[in-house]
């Protein structure tokens, strides 16, 4: 039987244990592998079956960026899962979507600032959400063939990239506005080299299940992935903590007539979500067999309340579930969000809650995906009550 400080006690173990311990854990990377060991040993701890969904991946190592021009140096960084490069060229500036059909970029550099740096692209295979504009773009550079790409930073205190695709094959790193400036002033030849690799690898998902003969079940959800670079305490060592926490919470029983399935899920943080579609390709015919899924992901933020919104619940459902919402001091309900996991059932028609902070959104470029994202943000009760919160919906 648990009590409440000794299961808070364990949620900080598990924290510091993927966020410390193991560290930085990018889809691939043996970091990640070390990841999957260890919520495989605690889900097996719990008596939960555990399965390991394997997928291929790309590990990619950053390795360093440098530009220069004449004598002098700019600060670079490379794109995620960016090629290496090592080339001296002109730079053409592009800024619209008009220059960027009309201009020639074989053999130059291009430097993509102003309309064409707005917002990140998505990865040019995505398959949940991919504009037509971002297409464009994308095809309209590898068209153009230039040798490789600058973008301004979609954030000006940190080097925030356009792309983080391992399927686009021109070299490309990110730089401030204000270096954009002086390079587009100078108008002369640069030298951009990129170290950066890209390795074959494996990733799995780590799924873990109890009572799997019931006729319908309970899907709880949490990415343990990050970026390169992060910790990832936040993003999203606080979402898997809670995970590892029912399976203690229900480390005996389950309703007799519910299936629940704890799904930790790899590469939420990856360029083409391979553990997403790994799962979906796989078990999208059993999609009608859940009554319920929830995905957790930035929860437990100190200071802040849990948010949660919910997307196609049965009436009835909703309300009961509400009035467990309203019965707990430090849950908030929220807007719809479309960024996380939980798309992938929502998109499906399956019944959904999605759970994180309301403080979230604040940090998404000033902490999410950086080396701040540390434990020291996280309320470890907050979690225990999130964990609380989702064990009474289970048994409703």
């Amino acid at each position: 039987m648990h009590t409440k400080d000794k299961l808070v006690q364990r949620i900080e173990q598990h924290i510091h244990a993927l966020s410390i311990q193991i560290g930085a854990r990018p889809t691939g990377s043996s970091a990640n592998h070390k990841a999957t060991d260890y919520l495989t040993r605690v889900f097996t701890e719990n008596s939960f079956n555990v399965h390991l969904q394997e997928f291929h991946c790309i590990d990619w190592e950053q390795g360093t960026a440098a530009l220069h021009i004449a004598d002098d140096i700019v600060s670079v960084t490379p794109s995620p899962y960016s090629l290496p490069c090592d080339v001296q060229a002109t730079v053409e500036v592009v800024e619209t979507m008009a220059q960027l059909e009309s201009a020639n970029l074989e053999k130059k550099i291009a430097l993509l600032r102003d309309e064409l740096t707005q917002e990140p692209l998505m990865p040019k295979n995505f398959r949940w959400y991919n504009p037509e504009h971002h297409q464009q773009i994308i095809t309209l550079l590898e068209t153009k063939r230039p040798v490789a790409i600058l973008t301004v930073s979609l954030d000006q205190e940190h080097p925030i990239p356009v792309f983080d695709d391992g399927d686009f094959d021109i070299p490309s790193a990110v730089i401030s506005a204000h270096d954009a400036a002086i390079i587009a002033h100078k108008n002369l030849p640069v030298h951009l080299t990129i170290t950066s690799q890209r390795k074959p690898s494996t990733g799995a998902n780590v799924i873990a299940r109890k009572n799997e003969a019931a006729q319908n079940k309970i899907v709880v959800a949490a990415h343990f992935d990050t970026k390169p670079g992060t910790p990832g305490a936040l993003d999203n060592a606080a979402g898997v903590a809670v995970l590892l926490g029912l399976s203690e919470l229900f480390q005996g029983t389950v309703p007799v007539d519910i299936g629940l399935e704890l799904v930790t899920f790899n590469g939420e943080d990856y360029f083409s979500t391979p553990g997403q579609i790994a799962y979906f390709d796989t078990y999208n015919q059993e999609f009608g067999r859940i009554k319920l899924a929830i995905n957790c992901d930035g929860v437990g933020l100190k200071d802040s309340k849990s948010g949660i919104f919910s997307m196609g619940l049965p009436e009835e459902y909703a309300a009961q579930v509400q009035v467990l919402v309203d019965s707990s001091e430090r849950v908030e309900t929220l807007e719809p969000w479309y960024q996380g996991d939980h798309m992938l059932f929502a998109s499906a028609q399956v019944p959904t809650i999605a759970l994180t902070s309301t403080g979230i959104f604040e940090l998404v470029y000033t902490i999410m995906h950086t080396a701040r994202d540390i434990p020291d943000l996280i309320d470890p009760t907050l979690i225990y009550e999130t964990c609380v919160l989702i064990h009474a919906v289970v048994n409703l």
